[in-house]
């Protein structure tokens, strides 16, 4: 039908009032599974330092004679690793005249801001301490920065890597990066081999943390020929189809999937990376914790940094594994 003549109606009106929600809808995840898993220790150097050490490996040879005159084995020196801090930060400024203005959503754009900013510090610290980045001391007069050496450079006992890959490096106090091999999909046949590898070195992986898509192909190794399916009676009602795996018991215990959505949002550099880790054997090293800074006021603004420095601390990197260089953001990234 059509409409009568001379109907009044919003498209001509003057004076409507608009309609703003009170509220600020943010979906973006800001889990930090890896910080959580890792725990925390205090560090009072900018290059905190710890010894590793391995035993022997079992001599079948060892039998002695009567009356032996005995010859002594030469000690073998414990190995002397460390990391370096590194300062992350994030800041903003916001007007005066913006912070005492009636806003929808929230009473301060201080305030608000200052807990978006603290939440996206977590975030970026949890994919450097993942990352594959090398360590450095830096330099003077700001010319380079301190930066840790992430997870995936530190994983070199235990790293199935693609081809053409090869490990990173640790010497004279400086952790070289990894360097990226072919990608490829990920299976259960490499997890098995890394841990059996993780094992053998004396590790006992409990954790298996991985990106999103990563987690879909892990779920999808139920379809495997040579996995036993486990049945659960789902009672009476409507039927539940189940099509995930959360955790793999292995020939060595038990491994947990912890997928991590930051992983994925840090891109393919990140996320080609799937880690066996024992929680016990690694920590996130504090030299100064999360804390808001407050500058000097110079003009009309609030002005706020809010900073940490902090390392990653891998008590022993052969308790850890590495599958490197899978896809793990879609089936060719």
């Amino acid at each position: 039908m059509a409409q009568v003549a001379n109907t009044y109606e919003t498209f001509d009106a003057i004076g409507l009032r608009e309609e703003l929600s009170n509220k600020i809808w943010q979906i973006t995840p800001e889990d930090t599974p890896f910080l959580a898993l890792a725990g925390r220790t205090n560090v009072t150097t900018t290059f905190p330092e710890w010894q590793t050490d391995t035993l022997a490996t079992p001599d079948t040879d060892n039998n002695q004679p009567e009356g032996n005159d005995w010859s002594y084995d030469a000690i073998t020196p414990t190995t002397r690793v460390g990391n370096r801090t590194q300062i992350s930060e994030k800041s903003f400024l916001i007007s005066r005249t913006q912070e005492h203005t009636d806003k929808a959503g929230r009473k301060s754009e201080l305030a608000r801001e200052t807990v978006k900013k603290s939440t996206e510090l977590k975030t970026d610290m949890e994919v450097i301490c993942l990352s594959n980045q090398a360590s450095s001391a830096g330099s003077g007069n700001g010319a380079t920065n301190r930066t840790l050496g992430g997870l995936r450079a530190w994983l070199q006992t235990n790293d199935d890597l693609g081809g053409g890959g090869s490990s990173g490096s640790y010497s004279n106090g400086v952790l070289a990066a990894a360097t990226n091999g072919t990608q490829r999909a990920l299976t259960k046949a490499l997890i098995d081999a890394v841990m059996l590898s993780t094992t053998n070195a004396g590790g006992k992986p409990k954790v298996l943390m991985l990106s999103n898509y990563n987690k879909t192909v892990f779920s999808r190794f139920l379809d495997d020929a040579d996995v036993v399916p486990l049945r659960k009676e789902l009672g009476k009602g409507q039927a539940t189809i189940v099509g995930a795996a959360d955790a793999y018991l292995t020939d060595f215990g038990l491994l947990t999937t912890v997928p991590n959505t930051q992983m994925t949002r840090a891109g393919a550099t990140i996320a080609r990376n799937v880690y066996l880790l024992d929680p016990r054997m690694l920590s996130v090293g504090i030299f100064d914790d999360i804390a808001v800074r407050k500058p000097a006021i110079t003009g009309d603004a609030e002005k706020r940094v809010i900073n940490v420095e902090y390392t990653l601390i891998i008590n022993n990197e052969a308790a850890h594994g590495v599958i490197a260089d899978t896809y793990g953001i879609s089936a060719s990234s």
